[in-house]
């Protein structure tokens, strides 16, 4: 998945990156009005100002969103079912849901420690453009 993006600050090898959000997420809401553009740390170096193309496989990105949404969610459900079981009361089972799916920011943060060197897992910088070109990553649409 190939995105056009604009570097916002740049420090130690680390770009920040504010992408214009793709057509599919304008629609959905689920930011509540915060904007479309979303902002990403990228290693790489460019200036500030300038614009970027970065591809990321669109197969991790599919993985990366199916774990970030998931794993909470069935924590939650089990949580829920579990604190049913062992407790016999609705607060209880309610709590220890809820704390499972806070306990499983630490598995996506495992799991994003195991990941995050990989090749594939890694946003790549595929064009750098300068303030004054022209293209300005047109090509990449």
């Amino acid at each position: 998945m190939l995105q056009v993006g604009k570097v916002i600050a740049s420090k130690k090898g680390i770009l920040e990156v504010c992408f214009e959000r793709p057509e599919a997420c304008k629609h959905c809401g689920a930011c509540q009005g915060s904007g479309h553009h979303a902002t990403v740390k990228i290693p790489g170096e460019a200036k500030v100002g300038s614009m970027i193309t970065v591809d990321m496989p669109e197969g991790n990105v599919l993985r990366a969103s199916v774990l970030a949404y998931v794993i909470p969610l069935a924590m939650l459900i089990a949580g829920l079912f579990l604190g049913m079981i062992l407790f016999e009361k609705e607060a209880f089972g309610a709590l220890l849901g809820l704390g499972m799916m806070a306990a499983s920011y630490l598995v996506l943060k495992a799991i994003d420690k195991k990941v995050k060197g990989r090749p594939g897992w890694q946003p790549e910088i595929i064009a750098v453009y300068e303030e004054g070109d022209k293209n300005h990553g047109n090509e990449a649409e």
